[in-house]
């Protein structure tokens, strides 16, 4: 289906599916591993024997993985590794009126990945992941991913290479509950991170008042600006690679050209939705598409680095004739982004999400004038004793 309009914020709604998940966190948070063994029977009709992979079965899974594939991985390893230790913040310090301060930038203990499952497998949203966790030095990931007989041998291949602490065969929303909570096998996390269905989302969203959780994320999301220089076809393909991710996709070509629009339409299949906009010129595609915030970005225009000074809002931009379906594989930054609006305040997965910035302070010498000026706003605020205990000290 092609359409004409700005498509609406496609906020997907949790209210349908929170009742439903929330019976299914209080019984993992009562039951356990009971709980997840018959949930992963009733659900997903899977007898599972043991909740956690042995590593010889990781290894066992990872011996029978196609040596290309393997190779594949390894380079985009090293890709996705040179980017995310780019990022890695350093601790830093420096002082004013006598007062010592800085940041030490300190990892969290331990993370709990998802990894969806189910008709496919995604091995790279492992490696995007678990590599800016372990880039910033996180002590232990733990990974859940559904199974029907044995973690992908891709999976394995990577957890071994991540040198993980646990693999478990778990799925869904009662896995986020397992993460959040601690079984009798699961090991409890500081926080989760990794995109799934409208119930792992549910969930995600339900435990985020006990552990940490990157975002609410999906559907997946494109917005391609072009203008007459783009090709059509790979236009077209670019907005069906992302249509791939499922049915309630959000794709979307904004461009002043009608001849493009045009020569786009028939390129694309009935099945799906599409949005197909003109704009009076680029400036205002780039409007509409800040308005949108959309996960991925693309601009593919003849001046685009002048366009991408522009972009206030999305969660990653590929430039020129780049395909969106690079940044979701090899190009370095990762592919777990914000959707729903949500690159209005935030961006997509780096180190920082597996990071604390600690601030210390050490007063020597201070400025009195600073330390009267604190004292006079504690006394204002009503808080004597704070005065009291900073005037003991420095006056």
């Amino acid at each position: 289906m092609i359409r004409r309009e700005i498509p609406t914020r496609r906020l997907e709604t949790l209210t349908d599916v929170l009742s439903k998940v929330e019976e299914i966190l209080r019984r993992v948070r009562n039951e356990g591993d009971n709980a997840l063994t018959q949930l992963a029977l009733q659900f997903d009709g899977v007898e599972l024997n043991n909740l956690e992979a042995e590593r010889w079965e990781l290894e066992e899974g990872a011996e029978r993985l196609d040596p290309e594939v393997r190779r594949s991985i390894d380079m985009v390893w090293n890709q996705l590794e040179s980017f995310h230790s780019l990022m890695k913040p350093p601790s830093m310090g420096g002082g004013r009126g006598g007062i010592e301060y800085g940041v030490n930038w300190v990892p969290i203990d331990r993370v709990g990945i998802y990894v969806p499952g189910g008709r496919k497998t995604y091995p790279s949203t492992l490696m995007m992941t678990g590599i800016p966790a372990r880039v910033a030095g996180v002590k232990e990931i733990y990974v859940c991913t559904p199974v029907k007989t044995s973690v992908d041998p891709a999976i394995a291949y990577i957890a071994l290479k991540l040198n993980v602490d646990g693999v478990y065969k778990v799925g869904g929303a009662q896995a986020i509950g397992a993460l959040a909570y601690g079984t009798q096998t699961i090991k409890k996390v500081d926080k989760i991170v990794g995109p799934g269905n409208v119930f792992v989302q549910a969930a995600k969203y339900l435990v985020s008042a006990e552990v940490g959780i990157d975002g609410v994320e999906g559907p997946t999301e494109l917005v391609v600006i072009a203008d007459e220089i783009a090709n059509p076809t790979r236009v077209a393909l670019d907005l069906m690679a992302q249509g791939e991710h499922g049915p309630g996709s959000v794709l979307v070509l904004i461009s002043p050209s009608e001849a493009l629009l045009n020569k786009v339409e028939e390129l694309l299949p009935q099945e799906g939705t599409f949005y197909l906009i003109k704009s009076s010129d680029l400036e205002e595609a780039v409007n509409v598409a800040n308005e949108l915030a959309p996960e991925h970005l693309s601009l593919y225009v003849r001046n685009a680095d002048e366009l991408l000074r522009q972009v206030r809002n999305a969660g990653a931009i590929t430039v020129g004739d780049t395909p969106p379906a690079l940044l979701d594989y090899s190009a370095g930054p990762d592919h777990v982004l914000p959707t729903n609006g949500w690159a209005r305040f935030r961006g997509g997965l780096t180190v920082y999400d597996f990071l604390k910035g600690i601030a210390y302070v050490r007063s020597k010498n201070p400025d009195r004038e600073l330390i009267r000026a604190a004292m006079k706003l504690a006394e204002y605020e009503g808080f004597t004793v704070h005065s009291r205990s900073m005037g003991v000290r420095y006056e």
